[in-house]
């Protein structure tokens, strides 16, 4: 082999190693970007329905009619685990799914959506609840499932279904599962839950 062909070869084989290299360091930024899916970053330790969660009382200087009925709320409660020392946002959503009694059993699939800010390491509990009316009309809840996310990468997914992802078969309904800053429950066992991040008002 002439020496022309050699740094022909040679110069190939830079290039080559050069472009692996760029390769890897490219997606060595990616992955330090986003958060990585699975065990490492989160890990559902419980889902458990609660139905039958009576509205809380708030006894104040003046008694009034209004405290002394306390209706059925449908609540479901989630432990977790986060193993980073921070995690700036996590999304849960939820999705129920029943058959409104109001409607010849019709099927319907609700959605919320709770994003906690500033979680640090360590053990958590989240929750999601139905209003009272609502169970009322529709009756009970047939499954839940809930999806959480950071920086839009799935981390994890709970079902008390064994159909993966079956909620994605049905337009979702938002607007009628509650996180606990829209309930009565806000002050309840108000350290256990993260901060949740404020919902922006929608421009008119």
């Amino acid at each position: 082999m002439n020496h022309s062909v050699r740094s022909k070869v040679g110069l190939g084989v830079a290039l080559f190693a050069a472009l692996v290299l760029a390769a890897g360091t490219a997606w060595a930024q990616m992955a330090a970007a986003a958060p990585s899916a699975g065990s490492d970053v989160i890990k559902i330790r419980k889902m458990a329905p609660v139905p039958g969660t009576k509205t809380p009382v708030f006894r104040t200087a003046t008694a009034s009619q209004a405290s002394a009925r306390q209706p059925d709320w449908w609540r479901v409660m989630v432990e977790y685990e986060t193993a980073p020392d921070w995690i700036d946002e996590l999304e849960f959503t939820y999705y129920v799914y029943m058959k409104d009694q109001s409607n010849k059993g019709a099927e319907v699939m609700f959605r919320g959506t709770v994003t906690y800010v500033n979680v640090a390491k360590g053990r958590h509990y989240s929750d999601m609840f139905l209003h009272p009316s609502t169970l009322a009309r529709m009756g009970r809840v047939e499954q839940v499932a809930l999806v959480v996310k950071a920086r839009g990468a799935v981390l994890a997914t709970e079902s008390t279904a064994q159909t993966p992802n079956w909620w994605d078969r049905f337009t979702p309904v938002d607007g009628v599962l509650l996180n606990r800053s829209q309930t009565p429950f806000s002050f309840v066992d108000y350290d256990m839950y993260e901060a949740i991040k404020p919902v922006a008002a929608a421009a008119r």
